[in-house]
Formats: C-alpha cells, sequence, structure tokens
C-alpha cells in the first residue's frame, strides 16, 4: 500500500517507484515483457518463466447483507445457489480467487455462476451493499476498508477454510536491481506484520446490520 510507499521515498527519494493496480494475470505479463522488474501476485500463477516466492497468505469471506445465508459454515452448494456480483470480470476463470471456488464447486458437480461481472472488488461490495447479491473477498481487504464498509454487509468463514496466497515473483535468473530487492524486503516486512495485526483484532464473522425494510 501507500504506507510501504512512503517508507521507501523516505529512504530513497531519488528512485523512482511505479505502483500498477493490476490483477495477477496482468502482473505476470508484465513480468514477462519487461515492463516491471518483480511484482506482487495472488496464487495460483501460470508461472512459466517466473521465479516465485510466496510471502503470506490472508483469509477469503463469504460477504452477504442477508443474515440468512451467511448463517453457520458456507459450503461451495451454498456459495453455486446464491445470487453472486464477482470482481475481476475481464479475467474470469483466471482470476485466483474464482479459480479456487470453481475447482470446490467442480468436486461437487457444481458450477459458479455470478449474476453481475464488475472490474474491482469495491463496486462489487457496493452492489452487494445495495441488494443485488453476494461476493467472496480477502479478509485483510475488508479490514481496510473499515468504517468505508457498509453497516448492512456482513460476512463469515468458508467451512473448508480458503486463503489468497500472496506471493512475489519476477522473471526467472534475474537479478533484481539493489532498490527492487529492498523494496519487496520493506514489503514482506509490511505484509506480514499486516498478517499478524489481522489475526489479532479482525473478526471472521460479522452479522449485518440490517436496514428497515430490508430482507433477511
Amino acid at each position: 500500500g501507500m504506507d510501504i510507499v512512503n517508507e521507501f521515498r523516505k529512504r530513497h527519494p531519488n528512485v523512482r517507484v511505479r505502483l500498477l493496480g493490476l490483477n495477477s494475470a496482468e502482473v505476470v505479463e508484465a513480468l514477462r515483457s519487461g515492463e516491471v522488474e518483480a511484482g506482487l501476485v495472488a496464487l495460483p500463477i501460470d508461472d512459466r518463466g517466473l521465479d516465485v516466492r510466496p510471502v503470506t497468505r490472508d483469509e477469503i469471506v463469504y460477504v452477504s447483507t442477508s443474515k440468512a445465508r451467511l448463517r453457520g459454515p458456507i459450503d461451495i452448494r451454498r456459495v453455486a445457489q446464491a445470487p453472486l456480483v464477482l470482481p475481476d470480470a475481464s479475467y474470469g476463470a483466471q482470476d485466483p480467487t474464482r479459480r479456487q471456488l470453481a475447482e470446490l464447486a467442480q468436486r461437487e458437480g457444481l458450477t459458479i455462476e455470478p449474476q453481475i461481472d464488475v472490474e474491482d472488488i469495491e463496486s462489487a461490495l457496493d452492489l452487494v451493499a445495495m441488494g443485488h447479491g453476494d461476493t467472496f473477498v480477502s479478509h485483510g481487504l475488508l479490514w481496510n476498508l473499515g468504517e468505508r464498509l457498509p453497516p448492512n454487509v456482513g460476512w463469515a468463514p468458508f467451512a473448508e477454510p480458503l486463503y489468497d496466497t500472496f506471493a512475489f515473483a519476477w522473471r526467472r535468473g534475474a537479478q533484481l536491481s539493489p532498490a527492487a530487492r529492498e523494496f519487496l524486503s520493506l514489503a514482506e516486512e509490511r505484509l506480514l506484520a499486516r498478517t499478524e495485526l489481522l489475526g489479532r483484532r479482525a473478526p471472521r464473522r460479522r452479522a449485518p446490520r440490517e436496514k428497515k425494510g430490508s430482507d433477511p
């Protein structure tokens, strides 16, 4: 996040920093083309020609305004039957989180079919808050949103815990520049600290506070 850039620029005010808000599939292509030197990705990815080093993981939770759909353990059958609003529309099945859910569904002979596809998670959460469906997202992202997350949005963990595993990636055999190595070291330090903080402070489940006149 911006705190990493802030700290890095304090240490290296003359080093140019370029942050790209890319889907993991886009990061992989940017690495292969040489557009970027190193990147943070969510696994699994197509790692041909890349070195990959896992760093941390973040639990995926199911998000809804419906108390009924958040009750008890969330299994893949419930997800397959629910109205879904999913981000990363351009990448669909290539998105690492969608891939995990699709594989779980496939084992049960089910499919995950969103009713609404959007590009970013903030749009998905806005539509969930408006009552258009449910979504799934990393726990840490919800925690980062804080008060910006509408109070009628709740979440619950999956019965079989799911995680986004985050890793650094760069072209296989490449010698990273000193600046890139230090940036990755700083990013790893902050990511691990955030993971530890989430484990201590962030609730794994939150019930939605219903608006008057809303359906359960």
